[in-house]
């Protein structure tokens, strides 16, 4: 799986982006490293021989070379070439990744529509929610490396808990020539068709919504094995790769130094180390990493989906919300705004931060009111206080600029020039809760609204 970055990018400041380049796991100088260091390498070996090794004949003869060579590089449309296939490998990729397939529908839909809290019951849906991992799980072990080996045959999977030994018995009495990946699901199906007879199911369009669930999830997995079936024609990335790679090696000999004055192509200023094309090697090879990496997402590189966790994930959360959280819910009991107003409370500390209320880009032009919130919000920007991880209690309370906004809606209706905005804020009630991780305590002060 990919090294996750997010939390380093939260937020937009530049020592973060420089901490974010500097990550090594996943990242472009990892990719690129190895081409960087045989291409320097080898224009150093070119560098040294042309300026020590030839003559005078010799390296004028060189200088005209290279003078062609570079005159003519941009007869490999490497831009163009390199944007065209990647655009076309992260459309692949994006599409298989939005295919891979969450149980979470399935496995809800079936705990919510399926009754019966008897060992029949409970058998059908959690029957139903593993079959269809079950198909994942045939489906991925025949295109995803780490999950064939894991799952090497149906032996596996049957120790592994995902087929029971006579489900492998009629799965290899149901002869067919090619691969089977459907068979759990018809098995999944024809249960949704048992439960209803039996009456587990109460309604046609009960059964046909858990159906149109395992339908979709049945056409990604679908998806995805025809990508793997049909891939991208092999010459495509051959003639990219070739490309690329023959441009940095007519760079070897187009972007060398030239040391003769009297050369047409002379160089001004001789750096001996070309670091404009060694940072352009490190872009348009990492480009092409890039697309390399996405071509096939399951392998078992870092970039690769990772397809175990997923199944783990898939039949762990499906039988528990269709076994052990069937039927098991809270008792109904009035919530903390019941007969009161709404205003969610804020962490002491994220209170500080000031929150902008908006109210619509139309009223941009009512003057008066837009820019008088603008200002409210500003005044009441204080710096944020850096939480203490060991402090035990949180208090919470009631952001500022909720009272401040809605005392001034109350108290200059005219100017807000027929708007509908509907306060739910009451300025009269005044209330700070604090909870702590042992004990949630509550307190009211003030006016109670009993209309709101």
């Amino acid at each position: 799986m990919t090294y996750n970055y997010h939390y380093d990018v939260a937020t937009s400041k530049s020592s973060l982006i420089i901490k974010l380049l500097l990550r090594w796991r996943g990242s472009v100088w990892q990719a690129t490293y190895v081409e960087l260091g045989i291409w320097t390498v080898c224009y150093g070996i070119i560098s040294i021989i042309y300026r020590f090794a030839l003559s005078d004949t010799q390296q004028n003869s060189f200088e005209r070379f290279v003078l062609f060579c570079d005159n003519r590089l941009n007869y490999i449309p490497l831009n163009f070439m390199l944007g065209f296939f990647v655009q076309i490998v992260v459309n692949r990729w994006s599409q298989q990744f939005a295919n891979l397939g969450m149980i979470d529908n399935i496995a809800l839909f079936t705990s919510s529509l399926i009754s019966g809290r008897d060992d029949r019951g409970r058998q059908i849906r959690r029957n139903i929610v593993r079959y269809c991992c079950l198909s994942q799980a045939l489906v991925f072990r025949d295109i995803h490396v780490g999950v064939r080996k894991r799952f090497p045959n149906l032996d596996t999977l049957v120790a592994a808990g995902l087929m029971q030994q006579h489900e492998m018995d009629k799965f290899d009495g149901c002869k067919s020539r090619y691969a089977k990946y459907w068979l759990p699901f018809n098995w999944a199906l024809h249960l949704l068709n048992v439960a209803r007879k039996e009456g587990r199911i109460t309604s046609d369009m009960m059964q046909n919504s858990v159906a149109q669930e395992i339908r979709t999830f049945r056409s990604g997995l679908s998806l995805i094995w025809t990508n793997d079936w049909v891939p991208l024609p092999i010459m495509y990335p051959q003639l990219i790769t070739l490309a690329t790679y023959a441009y940095f090696t007519v760079c070897l000999v187009s972007r060398q130094f030239i040391i003769t004055s009297t050369a047409k192509n002379a160089t001004e200023y001789d750096l001996y180390i070309p670091f404009m094309s060694m940072m352009e090697l490190v872009f348009y090879m990492g480009w092409l990493k890039v697309a390399m990496g996405l071509l096939n997402p399951f392998g078992e590189d870092d970039e690769d989906f990772d397809c175990n966790f997923l199944l783990d994930r898939n039949m762990t959360v499906g039988l528990t919300s269709c076994d052990e959280a069937f039927d098991d819910i809270p008792d109904v009991q009035p919530d903390v705004f019941y007969n009161d107003t709404v205003s969610l409370l804020y962490s002491k500390n994220s209170a500080a931060k000031n929150v902008k209320f908006y109210l619509g880009s139309a009223n941009a032009g009512a003057g008066k009111p837009f820019h008088l919130l603008e200002s409210i919000s500003h005044l009441l920007h204080i710096p944020v206080k850096e939480d203490d991880d060991s402090e035990k209690e949180v208090e919470m309370v009631r952001h500022p600029i909720n009272e401040r906004v809605d005392q001034y809606l109350q108290t200059t209706p005219r100017n807000r020039r027929g708007s509908s905005i509907i306060s739910v804020v009451n300025p009269k009630a005044k209330r700070m809760d604090s909870f702590s991780s042992a004990v949630f305590r509550r307190r009211k002060t003030g006016t109670k609204n009993s209309n709101s």
